[in-house]
């Protein structure tokens, strides 16, 4: 069995973790495959690893030792429609990274030995138009789309579209599109709706919007989102997943749709997904304050 690791070296600065998590694999009978890079650090003096890569090998799992924003990195480098992801927590409170420091060892042979359960997660996929039609670029996301005010205070004019019906016309601080997954994330903290993991919707979520009815919506999986920027003085941003994209103009036109695939991620234990938002923000709170 072939195990992938990411790893976040500012997350995980003397591989400390790493070299814990390695380990685990071997003794488990598991081949760690890493990024050829780190095969001059540490982690090189372990036999028994390959570092030919994680795209190159095929990984019944990849794991990522970081935070939330490294889970999202490596599933942008690393997607794919057999892999199982999960995440060692060395973020602040960790929503999608599954597994803590204190219990690596118990989940890893868990994974191992098949005692998981499979959450399929869908994805975005994101199409940036010019105004005469042309495809600008396009991207996936697993958390969330986000169009915001660029560098200037400027509110954004947005207008939604869903399945080719005019919905409303935002003038704000932008417009975010989750999925299940980002709605614990951005779309939280803007007011949309909670989701469980493995629901297939869409939620579209105005953020500081100028209007008497800031209200969010829940698109089914099959419909279109559609948003038509006007013309503006200060450039809004398009971030998919918190990455940088492409650079909007006036009247582009941004196409969210689900993507054709389920990312599929590891769910260990018997934790239930409320009891665990619920625990995680309250840690969240207690980090900060104690952190």
């Amino acid at each position: 069995m072939n195990i992938g690791i990411y790893v976040n070296e500012s997350r995980d600065p003397d591989f400390r973790t790493s070299f814990t998590l390695v380990g685990i694999c071997l003794s488990e009978g598991a081949v760690p495959v890493l990024e050829p890079e780190l095969k001059d650090t540490v982690l090189g003096t372990i036999s028994g690893i390959s570092f030919e890569g994680i795209a190159n090998k095929k990984c019944e799992f990849i794991i990522s030792v970081g935070g939330d924003g490294t889970f999202l990195s490596m599933v942008s480098k690393y997607r794919n429609g057999y892999s199982h992801f999960v995440g060692v927590n060395k973020g602040s409170i960790g929503f999608l990274t599954e597994i803590n420091e204190e219990n690596m060892a118990d989940s890893l042979k868990q994974l191992i030995k098949g005692e998981f359960t499979t959450v399929p997660r869908s994805q975005l996929f994101v199409s940036v138009y010019d105004k005469d039609g042309n495809l600008k670029d396009s991207d996936i996301c697993l958390n969330d789309c986000m169009i915001a005010r660029g560098l200037k205070p400027h509110i954004t004019k947005l207008n939604l579209y869903i399945d080719g019906q005019i919905v409303e016309r935002y003038h704000g601080d932008g417009l975010l599109v989750s999925t299940a997954t980002g709605s614990t994330a951005y779309s939280l903290a803007a007011g949309g709706p909670l989701l469980m993991p493995d629901m297939p919707d869409m939620i579209v979520t105005p953020v500081c919007s100028h209007s008497l009815h800031d209200i969010s919506y829940v698109i089914g999986p099959e419909s279109e989102i559609e948003i038509r920027i006007d013309y503006f003085e200060s450039a809004p941003i398009i971030c998919p997943d918190g990455r940088d994209f492409v650079d909007l103009e006036p009247y582009d036109t941004v196409k969210i749709v689900r993507y054709k695939e389920n990312l599929k991620s590891a769910h260990i234990g018997d934790s239930t997904f409320f009891r665990d938002i619920r625990k995680k923000i309250i840690q969240r709170g207690y980090f900060y304050e104690n952190g």
